[in-house]
């Protein structure tokens, strides 16, 4: 019923019969590709019920933002409820697993689990391991919204997890929601100018330019002495698939742009 549900069965090798919105998971989930034959369950918001009725599936698995739902979808199948993303939890990568090693027991899956786990452990310590080199500069994570504004990521985030893993200083200190993320200009990012700045998805080239050549951005160390990075699109939430992809594509974009002469 949800994208984060969706790429956890991804992820040990069930390939769900519907769910939303695929189009846009295939752009800014990326990983778990998705199977072939997945069917097109609508949006996110207003999944369609009645295919859900024609397919007949075996279990429902959702969130609990979508607890609302669960009476007329209970008259279908059971329902389990998926949530790898305790945010505040002391660790957020091991409530993850937890979530995930659960979800697999329940669906028979558990030899796919310790595959998918020693994967995300895999990762983990290459990405370490990339970064052995990494001159410990703090580091802005963020996704260009707009020609002015951020989605800026601190404590709480799945990102920050990563960042502790890896021993990097997180150069955002101000407060976020509790999902460990908070829209703000991007002149807020002033307070460490000795920070590199990863942004965080394909922001249009028209979009990111503008950001740039405003006058206190264009100002920024992390811009005048091209300490920014970019990567792809990975999805904020969702335990256990969005860390690996994380993983992989920050430790080599920082290796690349951070490492000491």
């Amino acid at each position: 019923m949800d994208w984060v549900s969706g790429q956890n069965l991804l992820a040990l090798g069930i390939a769900p019969l519907a769910m939303p919105e695929l189009e846009r998971y295939s752009e800014l989930v990326v990983e778990p590709a998705l199977a072939a034959g997945i069917r097109e369950l609508g949006l996110r918001s207003e999944p369609n019920l009645e295919l859900i009725y024609r397919l007949k599936p075996e279990l429902v698995i959702m969130n609990g933002d979508l607890a609302p739902m669960w009476e007329p979808l209970s008259t279908i199948a059971p329902i389990c409820f998926f949530d790898p993303d305790p945010f505040g939890k002391a660790d957020d990568l091991v409530q993850a697993r937890h979530a995930l090693s659960d979800l697999a027991g329940q669906l028979g899956a558990s030899d796919a689990f310790d595959r998918f786990a020693q994967s995300v452990d895999a990762e983990l310590a290459a990405g370490k391991q990339r970064l052995a080199r990494y001159d410990r500069r703090p580091l802005y994570v963020a996704t260009v919204i707009d020609g002015r504004r951020m989605l800026i990521f601190g404590k709480n985030s799945l990102f920050q997890s990563v960042l502790d893993h890896f021993g990097i200083e997180n150069a955002w200190t101000g407060p976020v929601s509790r999902y460990g993320h908070v829209t703000a200009s991007a002149d807020r990012l002033t307070d460490r100018p000795d920070a590199r700045l990863l942004c965080v998805g394909d922001t249009s080239h028209e979009t990111l330019k503008t950001l740039l050549t405003s006058p206190v951005i264009a100002s920024l160390p992390f811009v005048k002495q091209d300490r920014m990075m970019r990567i792809p699109d990975v999805l904020f939430y969702g335990g256990l698939p969005p860390v690996r992809r994380f993983a992989r594509l920050a430790s080599l974009a920082l290796s690349a742009g951070g490492a000491d002469e």
